[in-house]
C-alpha cells in the first residue's frame, strides 16, 4: 500500500501526486491564488503570501502539471539551448551553468544541436523553432545572419546570443578574448619565445568575417612584437585533429618554441603531441591555452590559460532572456565580460618572466 512519510514538514517517499487544492487549503488561500503565485502572475499578491504559498508547495512536495501550467500561462516554461558543438569541454560548461540558472528562475532548459549553417551555406534557423519554447540562448551562433531576427526575437522567440562570437542586433552577453589573446602572446614573448605560433582550426574565413576576438589579439601583438604570424590550421577545433597537423607543421618547419591554442582542447593535445615527440614543455615550447577548463588544470604541467566567466555570463545571459521573455519590446541589451590570463607551469619560465 503506498503512503506518505513526514519528516521535518516534507513529504517522503510519497506517491501519490500532491494537488493545487491541497496546497490551497494548507495555505488558506483559493487555488488560484496558489497558480498565480506559482507561475509568477504580475498580480497584486502580497509578498507575505506568496512566501508562504512557495513554502508550503516545497514542503508538501507540490509538482504542477506542465501541460495545465501551459494552458493558463501561455508558456511551456521551457529554454532551448542551441550550440553545434556538444563534445567541447566549455560548451559542457556552458550547459552546465546555464541550466542551473534556467531551473533557479522556474524553466527547463532542452539542448538542441544544430549545425552553423546547411549545406547550402544559409544559417539553419528553422530547426531551432520545431521545439516549442519560450525563449533561446544560441551559444556562438549563427554564423551569419538571420532575415528572422528582429529585435531579439526569432520569429516571435525571444533569442539571447552568448560566447565569445556572440554579435548582432540581438540580446547578447560577450566574452571578449582579444585584449587576453594579445597578453598571452606578449607573455610567450617574455619568457623568450622567438617563433609564436597560432593552434587553429581552418575556419580563418569565418573568423576575419566576424572579427573573431582570439584571431584579433593574436594579430594584434604579434605586430606590436615585429613578428611574422605563424599558422597551424587544423580541420576543426578536436583533440584527434591537433596531432597529424602538428607533427606535420613540425616536420615540414621546426617547432615553434611558442604556442597559443584556439581552446584548452587543443592545447591539452599539443602538449602530448610535443612530449611524445621529445619536446619538453615549457622548456624546448611554452603553450597556452583558451577557456579555463577544468582538465588544463590537471594537465603535468598544469595548462596556462585564459578564463571566462562561464558562471556570470550563462546567470546574465539567462536573466536577459527571462526580461525579454516578460518584455519583448523592451530595448536589445548588450553585456560584454573580458576573461582572465591565468599563467600556469605549460609556459612559465621564471628566468626569462617580466
Amino acid at each position: 500500500m503506498s503512503g506518505t512519510v513526514l519528516l521535518a514538514g516534507f513529504k517522503v517517499g510519497c506517491s501519490v501526486q500532491v494537488t493545487l487544492q491541497q496546497v490551497a487549503d494548507e495555505a488558506g488561500v483559493s487555488p488560484s491564488t496558489v497558480s498565480r503565485v506559482l507561475n509568477n502572475t504580475r498580480l497584486p499578491i502580497s509578498e507575505k503570501t506568496k512566501n508562504r504559498v512557495r513554502r508550503i508547495a516545497m514542503e508538501l512536495g507540490y509538482q504542477p502539471n506542465p501541460a495545465a501550467r501551459a494552458l493558463v500561462t501561455g508558456r511551456s516554461y521551457t529554454i532551448v539551448l542551441w550550440t553545434s558543438n556538444l563534445r567541447s569541454t566549455f560548451y559542457s560548461n556552458v550547459i552546465y551553468f546555464g541550466d542551473e540558472k534556467a531551473r533557479s528562475l522556474g524553466y527547463e532548459m532542452i539542448v538542441s544541436s544544430v549545425p552553423p549553417v546547411n549545406d547550402d551555406g544559409r544559417v539553419n534557423a528553422p530547426k531551432i523553432l520545431t521545439i516549442a519554447a519560450d525563449g533561446i540562448i544560441a551559444v556562438d551562433l549563427p554564423r551569419g545572419t538571420l532575415p528572422e531576427l528582429s529585435n531579439s526575437l526569432l520569429n516571435g522567440t525571444p533569442l539571447v546570443h552568448v560566447g565569445g562570437n556572440a554579435f548582432g542586433k540581438s540580446d547578447s552577453v560577450h566574452i571578449d578574448f582579444k585584449s587576453q589573446a594579445a597578453d598571452a602572446v606578449y607573455h610567450l614573448a617574455n619568457v623568450g619565445c622567438k617563433r609564436i605560433a597560432y593552434l587553429v582550426p581552418d575556419w580563418f574565413e569565418w573568423f576575419e568575417e566576424t572579427r573573431d576576438a582570439r584571431l584579433e589579439g593574436y594579430k594584434l601583438a604579434i605586430a606590436g612584437l615585429g613578428r611574422r604570424p605563424e599558422w597551424i590550421k587544423t580541420a576543426n577545433e578536436t583533440r584527434p585533429k591537433v596531432q597529424p597537423t602538428l607533427v606535420q607543421h613540425i616536420d615540414r618547419h621546426g617547432p615553434p618554441d611558442g604556442l597559443f591554442c584556439y581552446n584548452d582542447d587543443m592545447a591539452i593535445a599539443a602538449c602530448r603531441t610535443l612530449k611524445e615527440i621529445g619536446l619538453r614543455i615549457p622548456e624546448d615550447v611554452a603553450v597556452v591555452g583558451c577557456d579555463g577548463t577544468e582538465e588544463a588544470s590537471y594537465c603535468i604541467p598544469q595548462i596556462s590559460t585564459i578564463v571566462p566567466p562561464i558562471e556570470q555570463m550563462c546567470d546574465q545571459a539567462i536573466e536577459l532572456l527571462a526580461k525579454r521573455i516578460e518584455d519583448p519590446i523592451r530595448p536589445i541589451q548588450q553585456v560584454v565580460l573580458e576573461g582572465k590570463l591565468d599563467i600556469r607551469g605549460s609556459s612559465l619560465r621564471p628566468q626569462h618572466e617580466i
